[in-house]
């Protein structure tokens, strides 16, 4: 008997996520009798990147890095040097989410994250502890949570006492709120080098040699328990550098993804095809954390139609009910379970397709061409970084001419179709924008999904009920008399009235600033001739030369 072909049962478990009494990991059992474990869909890995953009200021720069991403398999982001004033979130029109927060000076510095569509409703709070440090927290399990911290240090001309409140900014976000697993990425402008001594932070396939900056980093660790994942995987020495100089000759390791539990990481490796005009390549991490069986819950599914989604509905029953009337003859319930699978997803994609929604081309033919030449661009030596410099001008002007090109087009669409203003803020943004942080009446500040769900309901309660007691008296009523419907005499409205409307509508006049003001963004950039003269032509005025489009705009 040939024992080397037997296959053997599984054994419990496995070492991502502790289980639940006997069981090892992911919360259960998985020997040959577990049927549920069996027919499974196999575990989605879960990929963790950082990236130094150098600047995602610009729309058109966000769209780029989208359209480079689009091609790479990720999950999280986690972005420095954003350069993008204030703080905020938006839903891009991809679906993905975009966090960011601003620099300690205007245009500089700031770091940020882009989370993938499918994660966005696993995100649970995000959140910045200063200009240097935020941190996002995601849901895996109902028990446990991952917490991504991005991080952009000083560089060596800052003095170190900037280095140490950075690394208690880090320490800060870690204890901020309790997660079973703990990741810190981004650029740190430290070279830890290899290791020395008797390090167990660090493995054995480090790059180049320890800095100053280095060996701050290397107490930190050992402070926090962090281990530094891009030295435990071996890489040849081209898949090692994260950072070059502008003549190209110096490459150093100075971007780094650490984490609290080693086990959790298949390899961690440098993605050279991402090239965006930045001096920094992008580290990417992938996790063996099992995410598939929380998202199928947490994220609405697109796989259940209705009856009206479905062709022929009729007929859809009739072959259902034939082809289940065949499952009678199965002897097993292995057997069975497994032809009722087959049979539910055959006929269901016979008469139900489905319908993914193509991405909006902002870019033209010739700029998407320029950037896959980049794409496939080699940084080896000095003349590589020269060309890689050039092709980025070449890059940065017709994206900005297309996405402008665009944006006109959608304005004279809107204007043909005689659609508002609201959907001229709305087409030329790139998302939506999010509430990441609110305050109380309390006083309080709060950034957690739950706590800002459970304050707009509470708010949004409060707003909608009717706290005017009503009046016994009608000689003491203050409002104003009501006349007859068929006579012509309209009242004057009161000022008891006024304030009482004032009152229930608290959110008026930021409702009508806002729009006005989104109103005036959206369009004061986009001057064209075309436009100008759709807009002249709709609302009958009479047009002046050197009057801009903008204040014409207001007039409507």
């Amino acid at each position: 008997m040939d024992y080397k072909n037997i296959t053997q049962p599984l054994v419990p478990g496995s070492p991502a996520i502790p289980g639940s009494g006997s069981g090892y990991g992911n919360g259960g059992a998985r020997g040959v009798k577990n049927l549920r474990q069996r027919f499974r869909c196999q575990p989605r890995r879960l990929d963790l990147a950082t990236y130094n953009a150098r600047t995602l200021r610009s729309d058109e720069k966000v769209i780029e890095l989208e359209e480079v991403m689009s091609k790479l398999h990720w999950d999280v982001i986690g972005l420095s040097e954003v350069r993008r004033e204030g703080e905020g979130s938006i839903i891009l029109e991809s679906g993905n989410m975009l966090y960011y927060r601003e620099g300690d000076q205007q245009s500089q510095g700031g770091v940020g994250f882009i989370v993938h569509k499918s994660l966005v409703n696993n995100v649970v709070k995000v959140e910045s502890v200063s200009s240097r440090v935020a941190f996002l927290v995601l849901r895996i399990t109902k028990r446990y949570s991952l917490k991504v911290i991005q991080v952009y240090a000083p560089t060596s001309t800052h003095p170190d006492e900037e280095v140490e409140v950075l690394y208690e900014d880090i320490s800060k976000a870690i204890h901020a709120s309790n997660s079973y697993y703990n990741v810190v990425m981004g650029d740190f402008n430290a070279k830890l080098g290899e290791r020395s001594g008797s390090e167990l932070k660090v493995g054995r396939f480090g790059y180049g040699q320890r800095n100053d900056r280095g060996q701050m980093l290397a107490d930190f660790m050992e402070k926090e328990g962090l281990f530094m994942m891009n030295s435990f995987f071996k890489k040849p020495p081209h898949r090692k550098w994260t950072w070059m100089s502008p003549d190209g000759s110096t490459k150093n390791e100075i971007d780094f993804i650490l984490s609290t539990r080693r086990q959790i990481f298949n390899d961690v490796s440098v993605i050279h095809r991402v090239k965006t005009g930045s001096d920094h390549r992008m580290v990417r991490g992938t996790l063996n954390i099992n995410v598939q069986l929380e998202r199928y819950r947490l994220v609405k599914s697109t796989l259940r139609p209705t009856r009206a989604h479905i062709q022929d509905p009729e007929s859809f029953q009739l072959e259902l009910q034939n082809r289940f009337d065949c499952l009678a003859n199965c002897e097993t319930v292995d057997d069975l379970n497994n032809r009722f699978l087959e049979t539910v997803h055959s006929v269901g994609s016979k008469f139900y397709k489905t319908h993914r929604t193509k991405r909006t081309k902002k870019f033209s033919d010739h700029t998407l061409k320029l950037m896959e030449e980049r794409q496939e661009m080699r940084l080896q030596s000095s003349a590589d970084a020269s060309n890689y410099r050039l092709i980025s001008r070449q890059i940065s002007k017709p994206q900005t001419s297309d996405l402008r090109n665009f944006n006109t087009e959608r304005i004279k669409n809107a204007i043909e179709n005689n659609r508002g203003s609201k959907v001229f803020a709305r087409d030329l943004s790139i998302g939506q924008t999010q509430l990441t942080r609110l305050k109380t009446e309390h006083g309080n500040l709060i950034s957690s999904k739950p706590e800002l769900l459970s304050e707009v309901e509470k708010f949004y309660g409060q707003l909608y009920t009717t706290t005017q007691q009503p009046v016994d008296n009608l000689a003491k009523d203050p409002r104003a008399k009501l006349t007859r419907h068929y006579t012509e005499d309209i009242p004057d409205v009161s000022l008891y009235e006024i304030s009482v409307a004032l009152k229930q509508l608290m959110i008026i006049g930021g409702l009508v600033s806002g729009v006005l003001r989104a109103y005036r963004r959206a369009c004061a950039p986009y001057k064209p001739t075309a436009v100008k003269d759709k807009l002249l032509e709709r609302n009958g005025m009479i047009s002046s030369r050197h009057a801009p489009i903008d204040s014409e705009i207001v007039r409507l």
